[in-house]
């Protein structure tokens, strides 16, 4: 269940989908806000990353440092809402809100594919945050023209494997990758 928040926040940068803000409700009733990141959010995702587990940091983010340079999430940050997208998952009050989820893509350039990555903290993994998170931008990408969202995770990453056949992904392994798993969804199949 999900209904859209009023009011969105004064101050928003260009081209921010305010209109993609909105409670989520998770199974046990817990609220979570869903919107797109914003740079006033670099603290909460310093201490979103550097909350996740070693086994989270790798089998996701695809290295092992606690440590990420605040230099490293301005970038991430760095979101125009058409080519490069970040979606974010928050729990808590307004003032104090903690990260639980981030899901994003980038464009290729000249193209109407992006790759994507998601990522949910370990303890709200297996929630259904992911899958919301996923939806949200399937929708943001489709209506900003892409067509194809594209994404890579290690091969011992099982239950990325099985969450993403069930959201509707193609999963392969890639030749000559070393294992790394191709992730491919085609966004006409996604639901509005």
């Amino acid at each position: 269940m999900s209904f859209a928040d009023p009011t969105p926040p004064p101050g928003l940068p260009p081209g921010y989908p305010a209109d993609l803000e909105r409670t989520w409700l998770a199974a046990d009733g817990t609220a979570v806000r869903i919107r797109a990141q914003r740079p006033d959010d670099l603290e909460r995702e310093v201490r979103f990353v550097e909350g996740l587990s070693e086994q989270t940091l790798y089998l996701r983010l695809q290295y092992s440092s606690r440590h990420v340079s605040r230099q490293d999430i301005a970038r991430l940050l760095d979101l125009d809402y058409h080519d490069r997208m970040a979606i974010a998952a928050l729990t808590g009050a307004p003032a104090d809100e903690s990260i639980i989820g981030v899901s994003r893509y980038a464009r290729v350039d000249g193209t109407d594919q992006a790759e994507c990555a998601i990522v949910v903290t370990d303890a709200w993994q297996g929630r259904g945050v992911g899958t919301e998170l996923m939806r949200s931008l399937g929708v943001a990408a489709r209506r900003n023209g892409i067509r194809t969202l594209i994404g890579t995770s290690l091969a011992e990453n099982q239950r990325i494997h099985a969450w993403a056949r069930r959201f509707g992904f193609d999963a392969r392994t890639e030749p000559n990758s070393g294992g790394h798993v191709r992730i491919t969804l085609d966004l006409g199949s996604l639901p509005s």
